[in-house]
């Protein structure tokens, strides 16, 4: 029992031992303390000491914070940065789109490279150099100095029309339920070789290597493929609408009338008189000449050679023999032929327009013409000898040339030389023989034998042969032998060109008069254009947000 002193007093420890131990009494009043110094504060303030200690938790709290915020920007520009080096976003974000097809900045490159290597293929055809700089950004080289259109513009441009054209196309053709041809299939697998050949070849350390060299550094194989295969299927379509048109012999004969002038026949004879200023010495060096002396010298030259040309022009006239001129005054002819029959279309413009006038056989002209170099000046005398529609048919003929081997020097093989490669030529008729023995098979022979590398890419095709086609004689009558039927085959020996040699021959067969397979192609061409503008028509690339990634 709790004992008290006196009745009220307080319990204590040692009134009450019963009610408390030291440790429990010390709890209660830490307790009591802590309780305590929480009201203090409410009323007074946390102390120094506490203020420092709370302090120092929320400066660590806030650094744990950035910390983290940091760590997260961090992860995701490393991840931005992976995604860019890796072209995610060249491949993924779309940057150009025609009728709801959408194609990534890797998709636009291979147009726009496409687009850039065949304009630079086309300047060094024709005159030996590049457009532009190949080694800097097209974006930095003005096509256009009046607009100030870019290079990277102007090529951007054919990129996005050819986008256009081949995924409009590509699209009819899916909707009409068009399937790729044989023909355009082997289009495709032909790529794709030449891809193989050309990576290894050419020294790439893979196939993708190469591709981003020629197309772009984030275009995939399979998109590739993908793209490769749309592009000649819009072509295919579009040959097969093409091939689709139909003409009646009134079709043709209207189109003839209308443009008898071109395609009708004309037999001509003409000698070319040409004044000519001398603007190099004997040993081939430079004559300085001021404008004034070269005119000078050239119309001195014009009154010699006009006064030639009158000449030959009287004698045509009184009925002369043309060869009889040239003995006479070869010399000063620059050059001529006699009788020549040639296409209305292929007449030079000098004279064009007096032969397609109506003629009388036999009637003459002078017809001179400027060529604007001024150190020259043509007249040129020409016999109109007749007109026709010509409706000898043309032939189809395929050849694999197998040329001689000459001495180191020599322009002219050896008759050994001659033999050895009638001998070759032999060898490869009668491996063919031995074979399936067919057109396709010749047309594989000549891929892989002929020394004519102009007509080997084609299955060694030489197409529309006639008389005047200007092949060597040997070549020509062979094709021309009225009693020659498609299929057969021979040996022509080659002594008038420039790779000498022999021919194996394979005749393919007869084809329309050339005015007709003209007057076809007129119509045929205009008809194709007028439905390809319409399958066109409203469609066009529209810019998205990855254009920007688009690189010049």
């Amino acid at each position: 029992m709790c004992r008290y002193a006196a009745r009220g007093a307080a319990r204590t420890a040692e009134t009450c031992p019963e009610l408390y131990d030291n440790e429990r009494t010390e709890q209660i009043l830490s307790a009591s303390r802590e309780k305590k110094s929480r009201q203090d504060e409410t009323v007074q303030g946390p102390s120094a000491r506490e203020q420092k200690r709370r302090k120092e938790q929320q400066e660590a709290h806030r650094s744990n914070v950035r910390y983290a915020v940091v760590g997260a920007v961090c992860v995701a520009l490393a991840a931005l940065v992976l995604a860019w080096n890796g072209g995610l976003f060249h491949r993924t974000i779309p940057a150009a789109s025609v009728d709801g097809v959408n194609y990534s900045a890797a998709d636009v490159e291979y147009y726009y490279n496409s687009a850039r290597s065949g304009t630079v293929n086309m300047y060094m055809s024709y005159f030996g150099s590049a457009p532009f700089d190949l080694n800097t950004s097209t974006k930095s080289q003005v096509f256009n100095q009046e607009t100030g259109e870019t290079w990277f513009d102007q090529l951007m441009t054919q990129a996005k029309q050819t986008m256009t054209e081949n995924t409009t196309l590509a699209e009819q053709a899916k909707a009409e339920g068009y399937t790729l041809s044989e023909d355009g299939q082997e289009t495709i697998d032909s790529v794709l070789e030449s891809l193989e050949t050309n990576w290894k070849d050419g020294g790439y350390r893979s196939r993708n290597a190469f591709l981003h060299a020629n197309y772009g550094p984030y275009l995939s194989y399979n998109r590739f493929v993908e793209l490769l295969t749309q592009d000649v299927l819009a072509e295919d379509y579009a040959n097969s609408k093409r091939d689709a048109f139909t003409y009646s012999d009134s079709d043709y004969e209207t189109y003839y009338q209308e443009n008898k002038d071109t395609l009708d026949s004309f037999t001509v004879t003409q000698f070319l008189v040409q004044a000519q200023v001398e603007t190099t010495d004997s040993e081939g060096k430079q004559i300085e000449m001021t404008d004034e002396e070269k005119s000078a010298a050239l119309e001195e030259a014009k009154t010699e050679a006009k006064s030639l040309a009158e000449t030959l022009k009287l004698q045509l006239e009184n009925d002369a023999y043309p060869e009889a001129l040239v003995l006479q005054y070869n010399d000063q002819i620059t050059s001529y032929f006699i009788s020549r029959k040639m296409n209305g279309s292929s007449l030079p413009s000098a004279y064009s327009e007096w032969v397609t006038d109506a003629r009388q056989n036999g009637d003459v002209t002078l017809q001179e013409y400027d060529p604007s170099t001024g150190t020259s000046y043509n007249y040129y005398v020409v016999r109109f000898e007749g007109r026709e529609r010509d409706e000898t048919p043309a032939h189809d003929v395929r050849h694999v040339l197998v040329a001689a081997e000459t001495d180191e020097g020599a322009s002219e093989p050896t008759e050994a030389q001659y033999e050895a490669a009638k001998t070759k030529a032999q060898e490869l008729l009668d491996q063919w023989k031995s074979g399936e023995a067919t057109e396709d098979s010749f047309s594989a022979l000549a891929e892989e034998n002929s020394a004519d590398t102009g007509s080997a890419a084609n299955g060694g095709l030489i197409a529309n042969v006639t008389a005047e086609s200007g092949y060597v004689d040997t070549f020509t009558d062979w094709t021309l032998d009225p009693a020659r039927k498609s299929g057969d085959t021979g040996l022509v020996q080659n002594t008038g060109s420039s790779t000498k040699g022999w021919h194996i021959m394979y005749y393919v067969g007869p084809k329309d008069p050339m005015w007709k397979q003209s007057a076809d192609s007129a119509l045929r061409s205009q008809d194709y254009s007028d439905w390809r503008e319409k399958a066109l028509e409203g469609h066009e690339a529209a810019d998205a947000f990855g254009a920007r990634f688009v690189t010049g």
